[in-house]
Parts: structure tokens; C-alpha cells; sequence
């Protein structure tokens, strides 16, 4: 049910997603054994949902839980720990708890670097939400600098035409016209809606909200010319 979940997220299904993920943690709680790092898995998914939808404030406690839960085990994996740091931190970047959100990424990626060889691609999903955090604050070049290394390392570890690397592309794209530059804004934009277009389908809501975002450059930059 879990898989079919994650699944189903990724298809952006996400009522079907839910159900499937509450469906599991009942399951996984009433278990003769109970796995307390599953159901810890559990209440992140869930909490990713809502977050997926933009549901801040509904997703906050699903993710605090997960993280609790991870963090009262004797023995954490700490990719997982890490990960819930993420998450949680990308749910409170949507409601601008700001402060608490750094203090989660940069314990996070103090984790994940012991070992960067074998977590390339968890650093770069942290680096890019870190990335994405600063933009937030207007904290321009270090957004910069933050996604553009996320970018790589996602290109290097899922390969250059993976979704994942697309929202990274569309985060860098933000960065890039906030600074006035709508040249490479729109190249960044138009991979972006590539991407997602070939691997997730035009009307996949990330490919829609990238396609948004590269109109408005264009419009943007229009305006800035005249």
C-alpha cells in the first residue's frame, strides 16, 4: 500500500495517495510486531502529501510526528532521519517559519555529509529545498549556489531528464529572474517544461505550474524591454 502510494503521488493522485497511506498506517499499528521506523515512514508520506498539494499547515503535524518517532528509535537510519528533517522543513518554508526550517536543512546535510559519496542524491534533494529556502528570504546568491550544485547532483545521480531535476531547473529559473537575467531564466524554464513534459505528461501539475512559470518570464521580460 505504501509503494502504491508513492506511487500514486507521483501521478499526482494524491486523494488516492492519502488513503492508501492511512489504509497502511492503520495496518502497520495494530501489527502483532509494530515497525515503529515504518510507521515513522508513514506519517512522512503522508505529511508529503499535503505538501504536495500545499497543504502547510495540514501536513505540519503528520511530519513532526514522523520526525518524533524517528528520533525515539535506538538505533535511526540516519538517511531517513535526515529526510524527515527535509520534509518537515519544506512544510514549515510554506508557512515562513524560516528559523526552525534552516536549523532542520543544515542538521540535515550535517548528517548526509559524513558519507557524500553514498548520499549525493539525498544532499541533493536537501541542498535544493535549502536552495529554494533562501530564495524565500531573498538570499539570492545563495539560493544560486545551493540549487545550481542540487541540479548537478541530481543530474549526475537520476539522470538529466529525471523530474526531480526538472523542479531544480524551475527553482534556479525563479532565481535567475529575480536578478533581472529573463535570458537564462527562460532556457532554465524551457528545459524545466521539457523534462516534465517528457517524463510526468503535459498536464502533470508540476508540468502546468512550470509552463505558468516560463509565461510570466516571458511576460515579465516583455514588459521590462518596453
Amino acid at each position: 500500500m505504501n509503494a502504491l502510494g508513492v506511487l500514486c503521488k507521483d501521478l499526482a493522485k494524491y486523494d488516492e495517495a492519502r488513503a492508501l497511506y492511512e489504509r497502511a498506517l492503520v495496518l502497520a499499528e495494530q501489527a502483532a510486531r509494530v515497525d515503529e521506523g515504518e510507521i515513522a515512514t508513514l506519517y512522512h508520506n503522508i505529511g508529503g502529501i499535503e505538501h504536495a498539494r500545499r497543504n502547510f499547515a495540514a501536513g505540519e503535524p503528520f511530519a513532526r510526528k514522523g520526525l518524533e518517532i524517528r528520533r525515539r528509535l535506538s538505533n535511526p537510519d540516519n538517511n531517513e532521519l535526515a529526510a524527515d528533517m527535509v520534509a518537515l522543513a519544506a512544510i514549515l518554508d510554506g508557512q515562513q517559519k524560516f528559523e526552525e526550517a534552516e536549523g532542520l536543512y543544515l542538521d540535515a546535510l550535517g548528517i548526509l555529509d559524513r558519507d557524500p559519496e553514498s548520499n549525493a542524491g539525498e544532499i541533493a534533494v536537501a541542498l535544493n529545498d535549502l536552495g529554494a529556502h533562501y530564495a524565500q528570504r531573498d538570499q539570492i546568491e545563495r539560493a544560486s549556489d545551493l540549487l545550481s550544485r542540487a541540479a548537478k547532483l541530481k543530474a549526475q545521480t537520476l539522470g538529466p531528464r529525471h523530474p526531480d531535476v526538472g523542479v531544480t531547473l524551475n527553482n534556479l529559473a525563479m532565481v535567475h529572474k529575480r536578478r533581472g537575467d529573463f535570458a537564462r531564466a527562460t532556457v532554465l524554464y524551457q528545459d524545466a517544461v521539457g523534462i516534465f513534459d517528457e517524463s510526468l505528461g503535459p498536464d502533470h501539475p508540476k508540468s502546468i505550474a512550470c509552463r505558468r512559470n516560463l509565461a510570466r518570464c516571458f511576460a515579465d521580460a516583455s514588459e521590462q524591454r518596453s
